[in-house]
């Protein structure tokens, strides 16, 4: 598989070069009310992870021959997945699709012509800086809320994934998963859309405006943006407290993003995560993302199908057990 992988990622070093240079003098295209156009369906699909692997020694950027000596091959990476829960009842899973469907990605990065080990920069080390006592605030965050409990009482205590509300990828920020890394910006003089693949979450950016002052935490969050030379900066606050998603994203974080575009069919984006109660410093991480020619489609996941009655039965039928001591 590796001699695979050295054929697919050596065009992608081609173009990361090509398009470290186009940036340096790239003009950005204007829409017809003179802001710096982004709009189209990327992909930010990437192998490389959100924080840094120990297997690279600490470097930010390596090169191919790096690249191909020491990430686990696509091949590799999607048996692992199907291993351990996707296709197989392994490790307490009862199983899902096969690896048929995962889409992560056969190179890390590519960034100013060389490639990436973690999406992180800042700090330096790749790694999330979780302050003392940052994990253990954060589990009381996810104990406090109804759904993601073990019992399974009713349709609420199951987890939001259960429920195809959420999506096990992170989209906001926008951070590589298993499949589906796609996401559409749609631009107006006013507002911005920011459409994820992954169960359709859709953001509306409203431009130049202040934060609102809501009697409700908004799904998404209140995301408002401005433009500042070639860059679109969006900043969301105000998270509804079921937005939790693993370590990223919490009622009380200021998630700042920039999209930038170097080139016709590429957007440099980055995210910075500031959150005093979790974090001790704001944390940035970036990737490149590449325009895609084929269109978006729905994410059509199960809502209402037959997993989530299994699972309400299978809590009544281990609860009936334990009364007739089976």
């Amino acid at each position: 598989m590796k001699k695979v992988i050295c054929v697919l990622s050596a065009l992608p070093l081609s173009l990361g070069m090509a398009f470290s240079m186009a940036a340096e003098n790239y003009d950005p295209p204007r829409t017809a009310f003179g802001v710096p156009d982004v709009q189209g369906i990327w992909t930010y699909e990437t192998r490389t992870s959100l924080q840094r692997p120990d297997i690279y020694d600490g470097a930010l950027e390596i090169d191919e021959e790096t690249m191909l000596a020491k990430m686990i091959s696509t091949e590799e990476y999607n048996k692992f997945l199907a291993e351990t829960g996707a296709e197989g009842p392994t490790g307490g899973a009862v199983g899902a699709y096969n690896d048929f469907w995962f889409a992560p990605g056969n190179a890390l990065a590519i960034m100013n012509g060389m490639y990436r080990t973690s999406l992180i920069v800042d700090p330096v080390d790749g790694q999330i800086p979780w302050k003392e006592g940052g994990r253990e605030v954060r589990q009381t965050q996810r104990d406090s809320l109804l759904m993601g409990r073990d019992s399974s009482d009713g349709p609420e205590g199951r987890g939001l994934a259960d429920r195809c509300l959420v999506s096990y990828a992170s989209t906001m920020p926008f951070v590589s998963s298993f499949y589906n890394n796609n996401m559409q910006i749609v631009q107006s003089p006013t507002h911005v859309m920011l459409l994820a693949e992954m169960v359709h979450n859709v953001r509306v950016v409203r431009i130049d405006q202040d934060f609102r002052d809501l009697p409700f935490e908004q799904w998404l969050g209140d995301s408002i943006g401005y433009y500042e030379e070639d860059t679109l900066v969006v900043v969301t606050r105000d998270f509804n407290p079921w937005q939790i998603k693993e370590y990223l994203i919490s009622a009380n974080v200021t998630l700042t993003e920039r999209f930038t575009r170097v080139a016709d069919n590429r957007i440099h984006y980055s995210f910075t995560i500031d959150d005093p109660e979790l974090y001790s410093q704001p944390w940035t991480a970036e990737m490149p993302m590449a325009i895609l020619s084929e269109q978006m489609y729905e994410y059509a996941c199960h809502e209402g199908n037959y997993s989530l009655p299994a699972i309400l039965a299978g809590a009544r039928r281990e609860e009936m057990d334990e009364k007739t001591g089976r």
